[in-house]
C-alpha cells in the first residue's frame, strides 16, 4: 500500500522520496538564487532576515521535517501579531514553494498555517491641527523637509517610495512613480491635490537626506506623536471622507481593489475634518 506521507508520485505512479537536505543548507541555496533576481536591497535584506530566523529556530532540522504545526508553534512562541506573521509568511512562503520545486519537501507547510486574529488596533491618523503644526514647524525650522512631509500627507505615497523620487518625477500631469521606484514594481501616476501643489512650489530636498534625524527633530518641536505609516493612513482617511469614493482612494494608493483600504488604511474621520485637512496650505501654516 502506498504511504502518501512518505513522498510524491512520479510520472509512473511510483513513490518519490524527497531529497534530504538541512533547512540551513536549503536557505543558503535559496538566498543565492534570490541574489540573481535584481531585488531591492531592502527587500533582499528582509527575506534574509526572515529566513535566518527560520533556520535558527529549526537548526539541525531537515527541510521535510518542518510541519505546519511547527511553524504555528514558532509564531506563537515569538508572540507575533497578525501583521508580523503575515509579513514573515510573505517571505518564507516562496522559500518553501521553491523547496517543493526542488523536491526537498512534499508539501508547503506554510499553506495551511492558522494565523492569529487580525490586530484590533485602528490605524493612527493626524488631526488636521497636528498636520498644520507639523508643517508650520518644518517651514520655520527645516523647510527643505517639506516635500517629504507633504508628499506623504497629501498624496499618500509610501515613505520608501518618496525616498526614491526626485523633482523630475513631478510634472503637471501628476507624480510619476515608475516601476523600479514603486513598492509593487507597478508604475502609477498619483494626482497632485491643489494644496499639495502649493506646498511643492516651495521646493526642498528631493530625495531627502538624514531623514530620521530631521523628521524626529521636527516632530518633537511640533509636539505630535508619530505612528506606523501615519502619513499614508491620514491621506487615505481624509481622501475617502472628502471624495466619498473608495475606488478612487484605492486607485490613488496603488491598490488593486478596496479590500486593503478598508482593512488597513482608513480611520473614520468627519467630512468637516477632511475639508480642513485639504485646505491646509503654506499661508495657513504660518497663522498663529
Amino acid at each position: 500500500m502506498l504511504n502518501y506521507q512518505s513522498g510524491t508520485l512520479d510520472l509512473f505512479g511510483h513513490d518519490q522520496m524527497p531529497n534530504y537536505i538541512t533547512l540551513t543548507e536549503a536557505v543558503c541555496r535559496y538566498v543565492d538564487v534570490k541574489k540573481g533576481q535584481n531585488l531591492r536591497t531592502s527587500s533582499f535584506a528582509q527575506i534574509k532576515l526572515s529566513l535566518r530566523q527560520l533556520s535558527t529556530n529549526f537548526k539541525g532540522k531537515q527541510c521535510h521535517e518542518i510541519s505546519t504545526t511547527m511553524i504555528e508553534g514558532w509564531f506563537r512562541n515569538r508572540g507575533w501579531k497578525r501583521s508580523t506573521v503575515d509579513g514573515v509568511i510573505a517571505k518564507i512562503g516562496p522559500f518553501f514553494t521553491w523547496c517543493l520545486r526542488e523536491n526537498y519537501i512534499t508539501a508547503n507547510p506554510v499553506k495551511s498555517v492558522m494565523r492569529p486574529k487580525r490586530d484590533e488596533c485602528e490605524p493612527c491618523v493626524f488631526a488636521p491641527d497636528e498636520v498644520a503644526r507639523l508643517l508650520s514647524v518644518s517651514t520655520e525650522k527645516d523647510p527643505k523637509l517639506l516635500p517629504y512631509l507633504t508628499l506623504g500627507l497629501f498624496s499618500g505615497i509610501r515613505p520608501e517610495e518618496i525616498m526614491r523620487l526626485n523633482w523630475g518625477d513631478i510634472t503637471e500631469h501628476g507624480i510619476n512613480i515608475s516601476g523600479h521606484k514603486a513598492k509593487t514594481r507597478q508604475r502609477r501616476l498619483v494626482t497632485i491635490a491643489d494644496n499639495l501643489a502649493a506646498w511643492l512650489k516651495l521646493g526642498g530636498d528631493l530625495p531627502l537626506h538624514n531623514r530620521q534625524k530631521r523628521l524626529e527633530a521636527t516632530r518633537r518641536t511640533a509636539g505630535v506623536a508619530w505612528g506606523h505609516d501615519i502619513m499614508r493612513h491620514s491621506y487615505a482617511s481624509y481622501h475617502l471622507a472628502y471624495h466619498g469614493s473608495p475606488d478612487r482612494t484605492a486607485h490613488e494608493l496603488g491598490h488593486r481593489d478596496t479590500q486593503m483600504l478598508y482593512r488597513h488604511y482608513r480611520q473614520l474621520v468627519t467630512r468637516e475634518a477632511a475639508e480642513t485637512f485639504w485646505a491646509i496650505r503654506p499661508q495657513l501654516s504660518n497663522k498663529d
